[in-house]
């Protein structure tokens, strides 16, 4: 049973996902509304992982240096006024300063994660991890859903306004209930908007560089599939918004049971690095599949059977990087590693949607294959690493 500390903090990254989920079957549509076309869109969930990218590391870095709980406040607030602005005034500039807020905010997934890390045992770190990453899994599921349901019936802007009521109840919670996980302050860091002198520092070991850009690479991978899918339905399938959406929520869904108790299962079985290369094997084929896919149904197979595999390489990869951290970096590390992942949310879907133009199934092909090169190249570097159980 997860304690009141561990709850608090699984609802700061839900609501995150909620927001972003919430976003992804409306912003195209507001965007539309006002007249702007559907480049604005791209630029809009570009931004969004931009900023994210650029401010994961330094509110892992305030985080050392202030501690958890301030930041975790401070940027759940953030979250809160972007959703409001977006309600308030729907004006292509606002939805867009609205979007840099709110990747702002939501890089306190790496300050989530550090808090995870404050306060559980090495051997427990994996299952929290998982939690944390069954949380997100749920915002994803629930959002689209939510946004499409509450826009249909209360207007395009009545999400926004209950997400941001939600980001500010979250805000009371966290300043009310959680504890100061970080007992380590380290009041001398200099805190700097982009520091290329820490983020060098971090990828020094050679352990931890490997794990960094295996990040970023599964995330690219993920990135070259998720703009294009939409058109790819539609063009392989004639499949419409319900079609996407019930697709979404299996991937959602398959998400949450890899996070919430398959990770859970096969702990007991297998270490963190087999479960890479297990998610790198299922991700890598389930992908490839989709692309190959001449039915729907053999897709809605597919979808969530391919979210396992990234399920698997998200958590353990992240645990790895955690658990090959030290005490006191933990926040700066875990930012780093975010801000690769947000930078592969960036550059993936751009280059998803560039490949798409010669043929709509190439990005599928692509990231399948390049997902197996991955696992070929990076078999032998991943036997370099403990498990929690060996160092615990």
């Amino acid at each position: 049973m997860a304690d009141r500390k561990t709850i608090i903090l699984l609802l700061v990254v839900f609501i995150d996902l909620l927001g972003f989920g919430i976003v992804i079957p409306i912003l195209p549509i507001l965007i539309e509304r006002i007249g702007a076309g559907i480049f604005m869109v791209g630029v809009a969930i570009a931004l969004f992982s931009l900023f994210q990218f650029i401010f994961s590391p330094i509110l892992g870095r305030l985080s050392d240096k202030y501690g958890r709980k301030p930041i975790l406040i401070i940027s759940s607030f953030v979250n809160a006024v972007s959703y409001f602005l977006i309600f308030f005034s729907q004006n292509l500039l606002i939805i867009l300063v609205a979007r840099i807020i709110a990747g702002i905010g939501s890089a306190n997934i790496s300050v989530a994660q550090a808090y995870i890390a404050d306060t559980s045992s090495l051997h427990e770190r994996t299952k929290r991890m998982g939690l944390l990453g069954a949380a997100l899994s749920l915002g994803f599921i629930i959002g689209p859903f939510l946004g499409g349901i509450v826009s249909e019936k209360f207007g395009i802007g009545a999400p926004f306004l209950m997400t941001g009521i939600l980001a500010l109840v979250n805000t009371l919670l966290i300043f009310i209930i959680l504890p100061e996980s970080n007992k380590i302050l380290q009041k001398h860091i200099k805190i700097e908007l982009f520091n290329i002198k820490v983020t060098r520092e971090v990828l020094r070991p050679k352990n931890m560089s490997f794990l960094l850009f295996l990040f970023f690479f599964v995330n690219f991978a993920l990135g070259l599939i998720i703009g294009v899918f939409p058109i790819f339905s539609q063009a392989r399938f004639g499949w419409h918004e319900a079609q996407n959406g019930y697709f979404f929520a299996l991937i959602g869904i398959g998400s949450l049971v890899t996070q919430a108790f398959l990770i859970n299962l096969l702990l007991k079985k297998i270490n963190e690095t087999q479960m890479i290369k297990l998610g790198l094997v299922i991700f890598g084929i389930t992908i490839f599949l989709v692309g190959v896919s001449p039915v729907g149904w053999l897709t809605l197979i597919a979808g969530p059977l391919n979210a396992v595999g990234f399920s698997l390489l998200n958590v353990n990869i992240q645990s790895l990087i955690s658990l090959e951290s030290k005490a006191d970096e933990q926040g700066i590390v875990m930012g780093v590693a975010q801000s690769f992942g947000a930078l592969a949310r960036v550059f993936g879907p751009l280059t998803g949607g560039t490949v798409a133009t010669l043929n709509i199934a190439l990005p599928y092909v692509t990231s399948g294959i390049f997902t197996i090169v991955i696992l070929i190249v990076g078999k032998n570097s991943l036997k370099l690493f403990k498990s929690a159980r060996t160092t615990s």
